[in-house]
């Protein structure tokens, strides 16, 4: 659908939704990028130093762990099994200085974003749906603009 036409055709629930099924499916990549954005973060700030980052790092991880939980959430009321994160791998540990610690969350987080915008812009969920993955999309863009304003603090 064209996103121009977007909020004129949803007015009302105009329009064809994907099916429950469908959606459950489409959302699983989601919530498995999302448990890898996580366990980023996690593996990032793991020996990241103290100090006015870390804080705001710090402040910002309960409104990321709640996303998740959310998309975990749709996908179960859709009648699916979210991932848990359960038999995956490790994750590749993020290493050197606090400012290669941001630059690699800003990475994966503009990847992450760049899914969600993707899948936010070609599908038609349902309104429910739609308006969580919103939601984090837009979590996500406040989460890079912070990204930004920390790595802007760090020496070079």
């Amino acid at each position: 659908m064209f996103p121009a036409l977007r909020p004129l055709l949803n007015k009302g629930g105009a329009g064809r939704y994907v099916s429950r099924q469908e959606s459950a499916e489409r959302l699983m990549p989601v919530a498995e990028r999302h448990l890898d954005l996580l366990d980023t973060y996690t593996a990032a700030m793991a020996d990241f130093p103290d100090g006015p980052s870390r804080t705001r790092l710090d402040a910002m991880m309960p409104y990321l762990r709640t996303e998740v939980a959310k998309i975990s959430e749709t996908i179960l009321s859709l009648g699916a099994a979210p991932p848990t994160g359960a038999g995956r791998g490790p994750i590749a540990p993020v290493t050197g200085d606090a400012r290669a610690r941001v630059d690699a969350l800003l990475d994966a987080e503009k990847g992450f974003s760049d899914a969600l915008a993707q899948e936010v812009d070609v599908v038609h969920h349902q309104e429910r749906t739609r308006a969580i993955l919103n939601h984090n999309a837009e979590a996500s863009a406040a989460r890079i603009d912070l990204l930004r304003g920390i790595a802007a603090d760090l020496p070079r």
